[in-house]
């Protein structure tokens, strides 16, 4: 196939979405073009001789000019959104932009995009459901998957020390108000001279010498930060917008071989021991995050599960359900 993809090159959610897949199918002899590098080079004629384009969340009107484009042209549209924006609170940095109304502006031009699409894709089951709402003839769940190169490193022994990690983008700071993390991390600095605690991204405010605040690291380097993580978390609060995240964050802890303790919200609800983690209430923090300070041997053996997952949930790995998905996508559009 010939594939013309948008996607921020910036964004992480862009990579797991659309640049990651798109570089997966190039190994396997599709041709790959990226239509996008910056805003202002969105042209119709950059997808020109191509089967399909791959759209990932954009939903402005250049991106319906090149849709319209396409379906003049003969070339299949698949479009993607990993995130429900118009669930967003307020107080998040992206509330100006999908809250109010301006959400119900995102919602009709989604609505006219889901509907002129031969295929929409998406790792939340919860979104897909809402998009079928919404007129999707043929929506797909397919998840993130992460890196081939994280199943190539492993995270390091801090010997006696036991590191708490927590990789969480700044949008976080909704969970932490809502879910009594900080007040049980810091339970656990007072209690274990051992630990130390470390956030990538968010805040918690923890005023203590064990605790650091990282920020400022590019996205293909997180993972070598991440390796000396002993326990790594995954914290959200019950609220719309986490119900329709992906679990790729358990993904990114597991394919480093870092058990992992996750809310049992959303995209975390039912996973468990055989994914190299535990879920946590909102109550049982502390006691979850001492026992596996307390039980080595339970950390050791989480991460092993961690691990064996993990090598199964790289793009490498899941390529042919994206192949399969865009020939479907083709077929469609030419009828067949």
């Amino acid at each position: 196939m010939r594939i013309a993809f948008l996607a921020n090159p910036e964004s992480p959610n862009g990579w797991y979405r659309a640049i990651g897949p798109m570089l997966a199918l190039a190994r396997r002899g599709h041709e790959i073009r990226q239509a996008e590098l910056l805003r202002e080079q969105l042209r119709p004629e950059l997808i020109r001789g191509c089967d399909v384009v791959h759209i990932h969340r954009r939903h402005d009107e250049d991106v319906l000019k090149i849709v319209r484009y396409a379906k003049e042209a003969g070339i299949a549209v698949v479009w993607d959104n990993d995130d429900d924006e118009t669930a967003v609170p307020k107080g998040h940095p992206a509330y100006r932009d999908y809250g109010g109304a301006a959400g119900q502006r995102v919602k009709a031009a989604v609505r006219k995009l889901v509907q002129l699409a031969d295929l929409v894709t998406t790792p939340s089951p919860l979104l897909a459901e809402r998009f079928a709402e919404l007129g999707g003839a043929h929506v797909q769940l397919i998840e993130n998957y992460v890196r081939d190169e994280l199943t190539d490193a492993r995270a390091r022994s801090n010997g006696d020390q036991v590191v708490i990690g927590w990789l969480a983008g700044t949008e976080h700071f909704m969970d932490i108000e809502r879910v009594p993390i900080r007040a049980a991390l810091a339970r656990l600095l007072d209690a274990h001279a051992n630990v130390r605690v470390v956030s990538i991204g968010a805040g918690l405010g923890l005023g203590v010498e064990r605790y650091e605040h990282v920020t400022g690291i590019p996205f293909f380097e997180l993972p070598q930060r991440m390796t000396e993580f002993d326990v790594g978390l995954a914290v959200i609060a019950d609220i719309p917008f986490n119900r329709a995240r992906s679990n790729v964050k358990l993904k990114e802890y597991a394919a480093l071989g870092i058990p992992w303790l996750a809310s049992p919200i959303g995209p975390y609800a039912g996973m468990g021991e055989q994914q190299g983690g535990r879920l946590v209430p909102d109550d049982g923090w502390y006691e979850a995050l001492e026992r596996l300070v307390l039980k080595a041997r339970e950390r050791r053996k989480l991460a092993k599960r961690a691990a064996k997952w993990g090598r199964m949930q790289t793009i490498g790995a899941n390529a042919g359900v994206w192949e399969q998905a865009l020939h479907g996508a083709v077929a469609r559009s030419l009828g067949g």
